[in-house]
């Protein structure tokens, strides 16, 4: 008893002894090492090792493109395991508090930094890791705090700080255990900051240092990518193989035997089929199942490298019907189809098709997306200026034919569209029922309903292939813990109907009733056809616009000169008179000039004869007119100002006489219209506002396209809203300027069908008297009262005068023989829209006879 009592006694003395964190005896020290570490410590590590866990299962493993060696840090993740964070710097706390003289305090210090970098804190991260270097005895614990620095500087973005963490560590002797995770950081910082050498570098040093467990096969599997992105096959091929003798994951497994056969030596035919072959033995492997879209896709990579493109075309196509819940490997099957079409077949319409469907696939982050996306919007305009062209042709074809052949052609194509849309609706049954009749099997089989792992048979079996693959046949211990993939079934007969089609729109059945226009179908599409010559115009002017669009899409973004000579030629056939002429006649000798054809020299020579005075002519004339003419623009805006600081002073004559001096001595330039602007805002101040309006008008007409053209169109209507407000107060006020072209009105009454009659007449007369002339005529409705035909134009009043006196004697519409009420003059451009705005034919006739010789 007596004994029994000493040892009581004695046990509590050492656990008194023990118990105070301030002591440093033995009996203390052994406490609180094994209490810290069993305990709070103990707890805290595997609070870390289960933010670890979450953060690797969210990983996005993009298997085309080098893989990460860390995530990306994620905001919305890092809030999904904040208990986790807090519970670590709690338990970390508390071994840090309690047992203060434990050897474990540093590493519950690196933990609680580690709990503050996966919260994306690294302000406070950075602050920890700082502290345990500064105040850790232990050289391990300190480099292993300086290495989590080193990555948090890194993703914090503070590079300078990272490099002299790394440059320290380079002084300091670092052991195996932490030199491995240095190497990897390193790498880290190199791959964020776009190093791909020295990522390399640090990787291959860190590789032989890892265990299984730190994730060795993935660093390998890292390696050969990159060797493989540099072109050193021979370096990729044995660093896949060393990947799979680490016996990764199977998913790993199966991309590097993949790479492997992309980078093995194809040196002969035999080896060419012996890939094949493993290609054709990984497609029928059931493990391979939900792989098969990647199969596909390496496939087709393989068969590219050999130049067989038909054959690659396929697998690709065949990848992406097995790519069903794959999206970014859809996408970049996709890709690889709209390259070929693009690069290497030319056929910018499918090639559109693709690119289009890869933008709908692939995920923004993707490498290069930006510039994906800039190809598909060029190919996109391309077709859109492509199915203009046509669209219209064929439209303006069927306005040659009579309404009867129009009406059954669209009836032909209707039939054709619902006979597509009824064999599309046969198709949707059958995958309907392949769908249904998979499902029944599912729910016979009691594979659908099967959670359960060991319920399920396919999972088990799975499991026990993939188990004996990666550890050999092992007996069965305690603690064996293995994770399980659940098998994805694959529905092969599904996917065969899920091929990409090229776009198009979806019809409406023609059979249908009329929608709450009341117009059928049919008849919409008869009202597109362009009848009238107005509709007409517009069609061939949209045929027009969309050749100079593919011109330049030839030239500039496909880079295809030959065919843009074929647009551009085209246009300038079609359409002589053009407004793109100058233009495109300037492209075309640049094309021929660098293909080093003597055509050229046509091209120039009706550039520099017909428009003499454009910027294309000139730098035909002068390659350095750019260069010249930025000079002279310098030079114009000193005198610019000068003239308009003497203008704003009101002296007018001063300042239009640095204006015309300027204009003479320079050659015009981009900024030669704002000396013309000015000039004419002088002529405002100086001069009738007839003038001033019609000096504006001018200018416009001929600078449509300069910077400045909106303000003079607000100077011209700030005029006339002044003068139209002035004519309002006094009356109808004609200009008496008529130095301008001029028109010859014929006015009758409207509603005594009249109008078909007159305009044809008067255009005949104009062919037999004035057959040399070009004359057009055109019919205007004035008002409810009265209807005119208008002849334009003459140039000059003179011209317009004979004309009218030439019309008085012939009489061509034997004026007597017709019941209404008849006025003729002639007028200049800027009084016809006075007099269209008064619509007033008696006022203005006071003026043609005080103003004109023997008006009536």
């Amino acid at each position: 008893m007596r004994f029994l009592q000493q040892v009581v006694f004695i046990t509590a003395g050492v656990y008194l002894l023990g118990c105070s964190a301030e002591r440093k005896n033995i009996i203390s020290k052994a406490y609180h090492n094994t209490t810290a570490h069993y305990n709070a410590y103990f707890y805290a590590k595997e609070s870390v090792d289960e933010v670890e866990g979450i953060i690797e299962d969210n990983r996005d493993n993009d298997y085309n493109k080098v893989l990460k060696i860390y995530p990306e840090p994620d905001s919305t993740l890092a809030e999904s395991y904040s208990t986790q964070i807090e519970e670590t710097i709690k338990k970390a706390s508390i071994a840090i508090e309690r047992h203060k003289n434990s050897k474990w305090v540093d590493d519950s210090y690196i933990l609680v930094g580690l709990a503050r970098y996966y919260s994306l804190d690294y302000v406070n991260a950075i602050e920890t890791f700082k502290y345990v270097n500064n105040k850790s005895e232990d050289d391990n614990a300190r480099h292993r705090a300086l290495i989590h620095l080193l990555r948090t500087f890194t993703d914090y973005k503070e590079f300078n700080n990272a490099v002299e963490v790394s440059d320290y560590l380079k002084k300091e002797k670092i052991g195996p255990a932490n030199e491995k995770f240095l190497h990897l950081n390193r790498a880290y910082y190199y791959e964020v900051t776009g190093d791909m050498d020295r990522k390399l570098e640090n990787l291959v040093k860190a590789a032989p240092l890892l265990k299984k467990r730190d994730g060795k096969g993935r660093i390998y599997f890292m390696i050969g990518q990159i060797y493989q992105k540099l072109g050193f096959d021979a370096e990729a091929y044995n660093n896949y193989k060393k990947c799979i003798a680490s016996h990764p994951e199977y998913e790993l497994d199966f991309y590097a035997r993949l790479n492997m056969a992309q980078v093995a030596d194809i040196g002969k035919s035999r080896d060419a089929r012996a890939t094949r072959r493993m290609f054709e033995k990984l497609l029928t492997d059931k493990k391979n199942r939900e792989f098969k879209d990647k199969i596909y896709y390496e496939m087709g990579e393989f068969e590219l490298k050999q130049d067989n493109l038909e054959t690659a075309i396929e697998h690709y196509k065949s990848s992406v019907r097995e790519a069903i819940s794959n999206e970014r490997q859809k996408g970049q099957s996709y890709l690889r189809l709209g390259i070929i079409y693009y690069d290497s077949l030319k056929n910018y319409e499918l090639a559109k098709s693709y690119y289009d469907s890869t933008i709908t696939s692939l995920p923004e982050d993707h490498d290069n997306y930006e510039k994906i996306k800039a190809r598909q919007e060029i190919l996109a305009d391309f077709v859109k200026q492509l199915n203009t062209i046509q669209e219209q042709d064929s439209l303006l074809a069927l306005a040659e034919l009579d309404s009867v052949e129009i009406r059954a052609r669209i009836d032909q194509v209707l039939e054709e569209e619902a006979q597509r849309k009824r064999l599309e609706e046969e198709r949707a049954k059958k995958r309907q029922r392949r769908a249904n009749n998979f499902n029944a099997f599912n729910e016979n089989t009691g594979i659908a309903g099967t959670s359960w792992y060991f319920g399920n048979p396919s999972a088990v079996a799975l499991g026990q292939t993939e188990f004996q693959r990666i550890w050999g046949d092992r007996v069965l211990e305690d603690n064996w813990r293995r994770s399980n993939k659940e098998a994805v079934q694959q529905v092969a007969e599904l996917a065969e109907e899920n091929t990409t089609s090229d776009p198009g729109t979806e019809q409406a059945d023609p059979s249908s009733p009329p929608g709450e226009t009341g117009i059928s179908r049919a008849d919409a599409m008869y009202s597109q056809v362009p009848f009238s010559p107005e509709a007409q115009e517009a069609a061939l002017k949209k045929v027009e616009d969309a050749y100079y669009a593919l011109g330049n899409i030839y030239k500039y973004n496909l880079e295809e000169d030959k065919n843009a000579v074929e647009a551009f030629e085209t246009l300038l056939v079609r359409f002589p008179v053009s407004e793109y002429e100058p233009e495109v006649l300037y492209q075309l000798y640049l094309i021929y000039k660098g293909m080093e054809d003597s055509r050229m020299e046509q091209y120039k020579e009706l550039l520099t004869s017909e428009y003499p005075n454009t910027t294309y002519a000139k730098l035909v004339l002068n390659p350095n007119y750019t260069e010249e003419s930025t000079a002279a623009n310098e030079k114009l805006k000193k005198i610019y100002q000068q003239a308009y600081a003497v203008f704003e002073k009101e002296h007018y004559d001063s300042a239009l006489a640095i204006l015309n001096e300027s204009l003479k001595q320079y050659q015009e330039t981009v900024f030669t219209p704002r000396l013309k602007l000015l000039k004419i805002l002088i002529t405002g101040k100086t001069e009738d506002i007839n003038i001033y309006q019609y000096q504006l008008n001018e200018f416009i007409e001929k600078n449509p396209d300069t910077d400045i053209t909106p303000y003079a169109k607000d100077l011209l209507e700030a005029s006339r809203s002044y003068q139209e407000r002035q004519r309002r107060i006094i009356g109808t006020e004609y200009i008496k300027y008529f130095e301008e072209k001029h028109y010859f009105i014929l006015i009758f009454e409207a509603g005594k069908g009249l109008s078909d009659q007159l305009s044809p007449k008067v255009e005949l007369y104009n062919q037999e008297s004035f057959g040399e002339n070009t004359f057009q005529t055109s019919n205007l409705i004035l008002n409810d009262k009265y209807v005119m035909v208008m002849v334009s134009d003459f140039g000059t009043k003179a011209e317009a005068l004979s004309y009218y006196e030439k019309y008085i004697s012939s009489d061509p519409i034997s004026e007597n023989t017709l019941n209404s009420k008849f006025f003729k003059f002639v007028l200049t451009k800027s009084n016809f829209n006075i007099f269209y705005d008064s619509k007033d034919p008696e006022s203005y006739l006071r003026f043609f006879q005080k103003h004109y010789a023997n008006g009536s």
